[in-house]
């Protein structure tokens, strides 16, 4: 069994409109949310519930999702960006939810998720990459510099020279300072994060010279980057763990690549497909032709031009165009008309002849060539 679809996270069908969508989100995110839900599991599948809805409650995202598939599209392109040291990678609608989250925790809701307290996982990266437009259609591995923060190397990322760390003396180990408040309605008690340990609940024994106790450093290192075919601009490659690196104990975040293609001069892309053009003369486009036509892989293909075509008609060659895992795109072809500006005499004497069987008179200008006169000259 593959893994689960989007559609299947939300419990709703394929063909499922926005409202649908909407309310099934809303549901299951008021019954997985950690600080409601203590069940285990309950945490990964409000991050899988959100990330779901992140991409199906956007008709673009939905789209190329509906068209990679799964598997492909999270490789790919997976949610929207975040650089605060948030893990899941995906923006989340909550609007509707004050009442809810106000009444449960005693106070506004923000940002889909409980104080974090303990170690803090690493933050994620963005990095933009510019492609051709041959490596989009046909993948490629990149190199990419990357600066990030790593674990300091003295002291192994503890951020104490002895490489123990020990119980917060400020909060006790809980990484929360409680403040007790007085109303009208009674007492109240307020958590807000110790700002000794910023959370974690543990300082260095003896502080780091190296680093200042914060057990890590900035660095930059090269990454190897597989860019799958099929990849378009704005696209976002997610690696797992290529982030900078968390307080110690916490996951590292993750590397999102973004992927610029760049313009083509013989080619444009046009969703799946690909756009090329093929210059013909007059001839073959009043009797039709058998002309050569060059692939973006660089093969050269047979098109037959119909009799009668017009300037600026895009003809169809099946399966040429961009490679997904799924069905390829077409290669669209347009016809351009090119009017010879030197003739031969055989091809004059013929001209000439059409001329006259068309019951045209010759024109007296010999030749295109700009000048002051206002009817016979080009301008």
């Amino acid at each position: 069994m593959g893994p689960e679809s989007y559609y299947d996270t939300l419990g709703v069908s394929r063909d499922a409109d926005d409202k649908e969508i909407k309310k099934a989100y809303r549901n299951l995110a008021r019954k997985y949310h950690p600080d409601v839900c203590k069940e285990p599991g309950a945490e990964e599948r409000f991050k899988k519930i959100n990330e779901a809805y992140s991409v199906l409650s956007d008709p673009e995202k939905r789209a190329q999702y509906d068209r990679m598939g799964h598997e492909a599209y999270s490789s790919a392109s997976r949610g929207s960006y975040s650089g605060g040291g948030y893990s899941s990678g995906f923006s989340a609608d909550f609007s509707g939810f004050g009442d809810i989250f106000e009444t449960f925790f005693g106070g506004g809701f923000a940002g889909g998720g409980r104080q974090h307290t303990g170690p803090r996982p690493g933050a994620d990266i963005l990095v933009k990459l510019r492609i051709t437009l041959d490596e989009a259609v046909f993948g490629t591995e990149k190199e990419v510099e990357v600066e990030h923060v790593e674990p300091c190397i003295e002291c192994d990322g503890t951020g104490s020279e002895t490489k123990k760390t020990v119980t917060c003396p400020t909060c006790g180990g809980t990484g929360q300072m409680r403040q007790m408040s007085q109303s009208l309605f009674g007492n109240f008690v307020r958590m807000s994060t110790c700002s000794t340990c910023n959370g974690q609940g543990r300082v260095p024994e003896t502080r780091c010279r190296a680093c200042n106790g914060t057990g890590h450093r900035r660095a930059r290192r090269t990454v190897k980057v597989r860019i799958p075919p099929g990849v378009d601009t704005g696209m976002r490659l997610r690696m797992e763990g290529y982030g900078d690196f968390g307080d110690y104990g916490a996951p590292p975040g993750d590397l999102y690549v973004e992927i610029t293609v760049a313009p083509n001069r013989e080619f444009t892309r046009r969703g799946d497909d690909l756009e090329t053009t093929v210059d013909i003369t007059p001839a073959q486009a009043a009797l039709g032709s058998e002309v050569e036509v060059q692939t973006i892989d660089g093969r050269t293909v047979s098109l037959s031009v119909p009799a009668g075509v017009q300037h600026d008609t895009r003809l169809r060659i099946r399966g040429e165009g961009v490679r997904w895992q799924t069905k390829p795109g077409d290669l669209l072809v347009r016809v351009r008309i090119v009017i010879p500006e030197r003739l031969t005499d055989e091809e004059r004497e013929l001209y000439e002849r059409l001329l006259e069987v068309e019951g045209h008179k010759p024109s007296s200008v010999k030749g295109a060539k700009k000048g002051k006169g206002f009817f016979h000259d080009v301008v």
